[in-house]
Order: structure tokens, then C-alpha cells, then sequence
């Protein structure tokens, strides 16, 4: 007994592993498109909008503002006019220099006066060293790029160039590259966060700062504090320019509203001196028609959008806002908290994405549910979004979008694949049970009837004898023919025998008269002295609708029982064919009064098979012996299952 037992566990875990490993296979095939579609670079653009939209939505930042930005908008140039003046610029200078901001940065040098006056204001900005001032140094094409007043010290001079990403969008920026020459240049935004934490580590020499960026080819370093450079496969990145040393902008965490002063109100005296004390104050343009704007979706509000109260998530941004946020973002993360935009390496994000993936298949497994796999995994997608999304508001930027491609793919496909595999298996066992049925219901009881004549005293001739298994051997050649005709079309007929069969399509109580006469018209031994019947009323069944297979189900009922009464109800001379129709139930009921059945044996075939049907109608099927003699065959089933049906 304990091996049967044994060998039956080792069989069953064997059968799940093979299934198992079938159903794995096809999702892991999806997980590992997933990959090779985002080392291939085409959800590069699907990665960038989700970062965006997830920057959008973050959180209001609470860090310490250090950067004040002096702009200089469209009713400043109706009074300055375009150039500006190196009067009016050295006068603002000048009026900064007494609010005693710790440094300065100048990013209107495209707007710069040219000739004499940009001598003089080489010579202004030369005596100020807390100023920067910005240059474009980094343009494929030369004649595009500016060079500073002459005579300003290297010290004092940034590039305001920035990189695009390949959809016209702003998410990272340069901080030191090499220019055409082979110069070592340094950003604006850099130099100024350079500066002020110099000055910064002078006064608090406990915060031991150091020299800030040492080469291009290295992260920028301040003391103890290195920012993640920019690679060209970070994050949802593929195959990127990486040139010199760049850096993530992290918009989620620099959500916040920066203190704004225009031009005119400065040069006015109408500015609180608190504001821009010890700031870092950068002066810049906020004028769509001066073309120093960008693009980006990450920022919940800008300059322009609050200007033109624009809803719409793809913003403009001016290159003073994109200078405030870099230099914000370095300060920062060197003196309260890490607020630079991390990644993962390679392996680390592809490994997210396949566990993940595996998530969607243990999923699919466990529930062997089509329809409930799509919900659990929308539910579990969800989860992973808003696990990113906690992520990235802890600085830290996950692949969203191949993750949740690689758990919906890989959980849907073995999902459906363990729905066709099952159904596979379920057409197999219909097929061998309606064979089975066929045989049982047809040669077989033949065959039985045959044995008992060939047992009793009845005389059959040698010819008789053939004939009879001429016919049973007839009979089991054209079942095969049938069943394999069965499951190459989309035939749903009843097999009675070798030249009959009813089409299920038909009302239910027509077939069933027609399988109730049929088999009475059978040469069976038990109903050779039937005297008496009670005529069924199947349209007792009428009200309710019934699938083909329910039937199918109902009429094999009916002939097996009537069969078993033909076969086995020897001196029965009475047949009862009972419908009823209850407040909640129908009953089906065939009463003989012949020898009856030996209840003590095991159930054969034909029980069952009656069980099975019952089980299908959510109902119950009994035999029991009739009083004073026969046998009762009983199948019972709710009406409530068949009025939902019809709804």
C-alpha cells in the first residue's frame, strides 16, 4: 500500500513538473523579447515619458532654497531694449554687489552689447570675482558658439550649453567636457556651485568640502560627496552620448517655487535685502523670444507656464531655470541630503525586470485562470508602479516600463497558454469518456446481452453466433469512424449505434423520446415481458434551456438506464419513465420491477457515468431498490442553476 501510494506521489509530482516546465517556457520567451527589445533601444522614449510623468506628480520639495533668480522678461526689454546696455547691466551688477549675494551668475550672453562697451564690461566683470558669467562653447557649429568679454578670467567663465535627449526633451546636463580645442570646460551652474561651497567650507570648515571637479572623465567630487555621472546606458538610457562628465537633472526632488526678482525691480531698490544675502543669484532671461528656452514634461510648473497659465504637461523652460535647478540640485545634495537621480547597474536592472517577469508566470501557475490572472496581475502591475514610483521619490530611477511589459507578457501568455494546454487536455478526456460511452452504451451492453443468452439455456446456432459478433465487430470499427469524423468538424450529434445518431441542436424532450424508443426497440432480454407502461412526459423539461453537452448528459442517462433495465431486470414486467417538475428541483426517474441489481458491488462504468452527468447539472443521481421489487434510477437537479443559465 505504501508503495502504491508513493508511486502514485512520484507520478503526480513528476506530471507537474513536466507541465509546469511547459507552461514556463513560453512566458520566459517573453521576458527575454522584453530584454532584447530594451537593449535594442525601443522603449528608450516609452522609459523617458515615465520618468517624466512620475517627476510631475512628485512631491513639493522642502529643502533650503539657496538660489535666487534675477529674470529678465519681455516689459524688462521694453525698457532696456535688445542689446542690453553695458550701463544698465554694470548698474544691476552693481546694485546686486551691495545685497552681498555669496555668488553671481550672468547667462544673457547672447544678449551681451558688442564692441567698446563689451571691452568695459570685460573690465566691470573682471573686478567682481563672484561673478560667472556664461559662454556657448560646445556647438558642433563654430560660428554658433560665444565667446565672454575678453580679459575674464578661465575662473569665472561657464558654458551654458546642455544636452537634448533624441525627443526634444531636457532630463540631463553637461558639467564638464572638452570644447573642439581640447579645453577642459566647466559649466555654468558647476562654477557657481563650486564657488559658493568653497566660501562655504571656509566658513564652516568642519563641512571639509573639497576642490569640486577634478577631471572630465570623473564624477564631480566635493570633500566626501560624489554625484552619480551620467553613463550612456543609465537608467532607461540606451547607447547615449556620454561625452564628458554629465549628470541626471532629478526634477522629482526639485519641485519647489525659487525665489524670482525681476530686472526692473532690482534696478527700482525694490527687492528685500534678506533675499538675496549669501545666495547664489543667477541672472538670466525669461523671454520666450530670446530663444534661450527648452523643452521638458518633468516639471510640474515653469517660468512661461505660470506666465501663459498653460495646463499643458510638455513645458517650456527657460535656460535661468535650468541653471537654478543643476545648481540647486549640487548644493543640495553636499549640504543636507542626497537629492541626485541614481540608476542601477546593467545587471541589476535586467535582473528587476525578470524577476518581475517571474512574478507574472507564478501568478499564471498558481491560479490557472485566464480572467483571474488579468486581475491579479492590473493589481500587481499597479503595485510595481507604485513601487517605482516610491522609488523615485528616493531618488532612485527603476525600469518601470519593461517590468511591467515583462510581468503583464510573460503572466498573459502563460495565462493563456495554460488555458489552451488545459483545454487540449480536456478535448483529449472528452473524447476518450464519449468513446468510452459509445462502446459501453453499445457494444458492450450488446456484448452483455449476448453472454447471458450464450449462458443460459437459450440455443444460438454457430451461424447466429458469427453474425451476432459480426455485427459487434461492425459496430466498435464504425465508432472509431465516428469519433475521429467528431473531432475533426464541428459535428454535435448523440452516437446511439453503427446507423443512428440525434442531432443535440434539437429540443430536448424530442431527443429524448427518440433515445427512450430506440433503445425499447432493442431485442434485450428484460424487456421481453413488459406489459405495462407509464408514458414519459419530457416536456416536463421544457421551461429550462440546456447546453449540448447537458444534453448529451441527460440522454445517455436515459439510455443507460434503460439499457441496464434490458440487460439486468430479467421478469421485469413493468417500465416507469417519471418526469417531475418541483417548486426547485427536476427529477428524472426509471422504475422496473424485475430481479433488480446486487447493490453490494462496486460502481461500474455506467454509475459512473451517472454520477459524472449529475455532478454537471450540480445535482445528484441515486440508485436505490424499488419496494417490493426492481430498481430505481434517480437523477435530481436544480432548477436555480438553469434560470441563471438562461439570464
Amino acid at each position: 500500500m505504501l508503495r502504491e501510494i508513493k508511486a502514485r506521489i512520484v507520478h503526480q509530482l513528476t506530471y507537474q513538473h513536466s507541465v509546469t516546465k511547459e507552461l514556463i517556457v513560453p512566458g520566459a520567451l517573453v521576458i527575454g523579447i522584453v530584454c532584447i527589445v530594451r537593449l535594442s533601444g525601443l522603449l528608450q522614449t516609452q522609459e523617458w515619458m515615465n520618468l517624466d510623468t512620475f517627476s510631475r506628480y512628485c512631491p513639493s520639495s522642502t529643502g533650503t532654497l539657496k538660489v535666487v533668480r534675477i529674470t529678465i522678461d519681455e516689459e524688462d526689454y521694453q525698457i532696456t531694449g535688445i542689446p542690453i546696455s553695458a550701463e544698465i547691466l554694470t548698474q544691476a551688477l552693481q546694485q546686486l554687489q551691495t545685497y552681498r549675494p555669496r555668488v553671481i551668475g550672468l547667462d544673457i550672453v547672447r544678449d551681451l552689447p558688442r564692441g567698446e562697451e563689451y571691452s568695459l564690461l570685460g573690465d566691470v566683470l573682471t573686478s567682481m570675482p563672484n561673478v560667472i558669467v556664461a559662454e556657448i562653447a560646445l556647438s558642433g557649429a563654430t560660428n554658433m558658439n560665444v565667446a565672454p568679454p575678453e580679459g575674464v578670467p578661465s575662473e569665472q567663465i561657464g558654458f551654458a550649453d546642455v544636452a537634448i535627449d533624441s525627443d526634444g526633451k531636457l532630463r540631463r546636463v553637461v558639467l564638464a567636457t572638452k570644447d573642439e580645442a581640447g579645453i577642459q570646460k566647466y559649466s555654468l551652474a558647476a562654477r557657481l556651485a563650486r564657488y559658493y561651497l568653497r566660501t562655504e567650507a571656509d566658513r564652516n570648515p568642519e563641512l571639509a568640502i573639497g576642490s569640486g571637479i577634478e577631471d572630465s572623465s570623473n564624477p564631480i567630487k566635493f570633500g566626501s560627496t560624489t554625484l552619480p555621472e551620467f553613463h550612456s546606458n543609465s537608467g532607461g538610457y540606451v547607447r547615449t552620448d556620454d561625452s564628458g562628465t554629465q549628470m541626471l537633472l532629478n526634477f522629482c526632488m526639485l519641485q519647489q517655487s525659487f525665489e524670482t526678482v525681476s530686472l526692473r525691480a532690482l534696478l527700482a531698490g525694490e527687492v528685500d535685502p534678506q533675499i538675496l544675502r549669501d545666495r547664489i543669484v543667477i541672472v538670466g532671461r525669461a523671454a520666450v523670444a530670446t530663444k534661450d528656452s527648452f523643452i521638458t514634461s518633468a516639471a510640474k510648473t515653469t517660468l512661461h507656464s505660470t506666465q501663459s497659465l498653460s495646463q499643458h504637461p510638455t513645458k517650456i523652460i527657460y535656460g535661468i531655470e535650468v541653471h537654478s535647478l543643476v545648481v540647486q540640485q549640487i548644493v543640495r545634495s553636499v549640504l543636507e541630503e542626497d537629492c541626485a537621480l541614481r540608476t542601477w547597474p546593467d545587471l541589476i536592472e535586467y535582473f528587476y525586470i525578470v524577476c518581475w517577469g517571474l512574478v507574472g508566470i507564478g501568478i499564471s501557475v498558481a491560479l490557472m485562470s485566464p480572467w483571474k490572472s488579468v486581475f491579479v496581475l492590473s493589481v500587481t502591475a499597479l503595485i510595481l508602479i507604485l513601487i517605482s514610483f516610491g522609488l523615485l521619490v528616493q531618488n532612485v530611477w527603476t525600469p518601470v516600463v519593461p517590468a511591467v511589459l515583462a510581468l503583464g507578457g510573460a503572466g498573459l501568455t502563460t495565462a493563456f497558454f495554460d488555458r489552451d494546454m488545459r483545454f487540449e487536455l480536456a478535448q483529449r478526456r472528452s473524447t476518450i469518456e464519449r468513446t468510452y460511452e459509445a462502446v459501453h452504451n453499445g457494444p458492450l451492453q450488446h456484448l452483455s446481452a449476448l453472454s447471458r443468452q450464450i449462458s443460459s439455456t437459450a440455443n444460438l446456432s454457430q451461424e447466429q453466433l458469427e453474425q451476432r459478433l459480426r455485427s459487434l465487430s461492425t459496430e466498435m470499427r464504425n465508432i472509431f469512424e465516428t469519433m475521429r469524423q467528431e473531432t475533426f468538424s464541428y459535428r454535435n450529434s448523440l452516437y446511439i449505434d453503427d446507423s443512428t445518431f440525434f442531432d443535440l441542436h434539437q429540443p430536448l424532450s424530442d431527443l429524448l423520446y427518440q433515445v427512450y424508443e430506440h433503445t425499447l426497440s432493442q431485442p434485450l432480454a428484460g424487456f421481453a415481458q413488459i406489459q405495462a407502461f407509464v408514458t414519459p412526459i419530457f416536456e416536463t423539461f421544457s421551461e429550462a434551456r440546456f447546453t449540448l453537452e447537458e444534453k448529451r448528459g441527460l440522454c445517455l442517462f436515459l439510455q443507460e438506464s434503460l439499457l441496464n433495465v434490458g440487460n439486468h431486470a430479467l421478469g421485469a414486467t413493468r417500465l416507469d419513465v417519471v418526469c417531475i417538475a418541483e417548486e426547485t428541483l427536476y427529477k428524472l426517474q426509471i422504475i422496473d420491477n424485475g430481479v433488480g441489481l446486487d447493490f453490494s458491488r462496486p460502481a461500474r462504468q455506467g454509475t459512473r457515468q451517472a454520477i459524472a452527468i449529475a455532478q454537471r447539472l450540480r445535482g445528484e443521481f441515486q440508485r436505490r431498490p424499488h419496494h417490493p421489487k426492481g430498481t430505481v434510477c434517480e437523477l435530481t437537479w436544480p432548477k436555480k442553476r438553469l434560470m441563471r443559465s438562461r439570464r
